[in-house]
């Protein structure tokens, strides 16, 4: 069995190959740098080109990531260095968290800032330090992070120590709010589509009954279809010219056959001459006839062989 301290490392080293796995899941033109240690987003926004470098410890997922802006701009979530410090993603990273959606969010707040711009040498030296609290406080209104600025000490430990207000605070956040409503329409969604399913239900039910009646119609024909090629074959070959001649001249020496009893049956005393004559003569005409037929018909296989047909 595995101990539990081996059986908690699996669990992060899998966490940890889960989160990195959703930098792709919730992000384009994501690069990896350094596997398992570095990676690069690149993204469009107001003033060009811009890149995070991301970097992940040996701590990661216990420990947050590290996230880097290239190049420098100036905003509220970035320090003097180029960090992004103050994302509330970051804020508020826990195990549990979407490295892929952190980034995703951070992302969409830069291309979506129309404000924004590059900072030059001594604006990234400064940083964030020249935004004083009255700046800070009109940017609250904006920005899900500073609706922090607007709580009291006791109100901030509160936070901190009852995880019940905490959970309330975060469910009311605009972000979570429409995370909800996504989820919400995203199931209600699935449950139509279930029921719509349910719907049909009885309908493919029929339709698979339908092609089970059509595919013994099928097999029935079929094995119909054989049986009359099989008939058809056997008439085909008995009323082949040839064998039509072949049957004449058999009949033909059976009626001679018979020609011959009848005949010694007269010798013999068994019949009159009356009906001698009748039955012989009869019987003799049927012969003739039937080599006659025979022998034309042979002449025409021959005319037409000789023809080449």
């Amino acid at each position: 069995m595995l101990s539990s301290n081996m059986y908690n490392n699996l669990n992060l080293d899998r966490k940890r190959e889960q989160q990195i796995d959703t930098l792709s899941v919730f992000n384009e033109n994501v690069t990896e740098i350094n596997p398992g240690k570095e990676y690069c987003v690149e993204f469009h926004t107001k003033v060009g080109k811009l890149k995070f470098i991301i970097q992940l410890s040996t701590e990661f997922p216990l420990e947050k990531p590290r996230i880097i802006v290239s190049p420098c701009i100036t905003h509220q979530w970035v320090n003097n260095s180029g960090e992004i410090v103050r994302a509330p993603g970051l804020l508020n990273y826990t195990i549990h968290s979407d490295l892929g959606r952190v980034v995703q969010v951070i992302r969409r707040e830069f291309e979506l800032d129309q404000s924004l711009v590059l900072a030059n040498n001594s604006n990234c030296v400064s940083g964030m330090l020249g935004y004083d609290n009255k700046h800070i406080a009109a940017l609250s209104k904006d920005t899900e992070f500073f609706s922090l600025t607007n709580l009291t000490s006791s109100e901030l430990l509160r936070l901190k120590n009852n995880v019940d207000c905490l959970d309330e605070f975060i469910s009311d956040l605009p972000s979570i709010e429409e995370s909800n409503k996504t989820i919400e329409n995203t199931i209600t969604k699935v449950m139509d589509l279930a029921n719509s399913n349910i719907a049909k239900e009885k309908s493919i039910t029929n339709l698979k009954t339908d092609i089970s009646n059509q595919l013994e119609k099928i097999v029935s024909s079929q094995n119909t279809y054989a049986e009359l090629s099989s008939k058809y074959a056997k008439l085909s070959e008995k009323y082949l010219p040839q064998s039509i001649a072949n049957n004449l001249k058999e009949a033909a020496l059976k009626c001679d056959e018979e020609s011959e009893k009848i005949a010694e049956q007269f010798l013999e005393g068994e019949l009159d001459i009356d009906m001698f004559l009748q039955v012989y003569l009869k019987t003799r005409t049927l012969s003739y006839t039937r080599k006659a037929k025979e022998e034309r018909l042979s002449y025409q296989l021959k005319q037409l062989k000789d023809a080449g047909f």
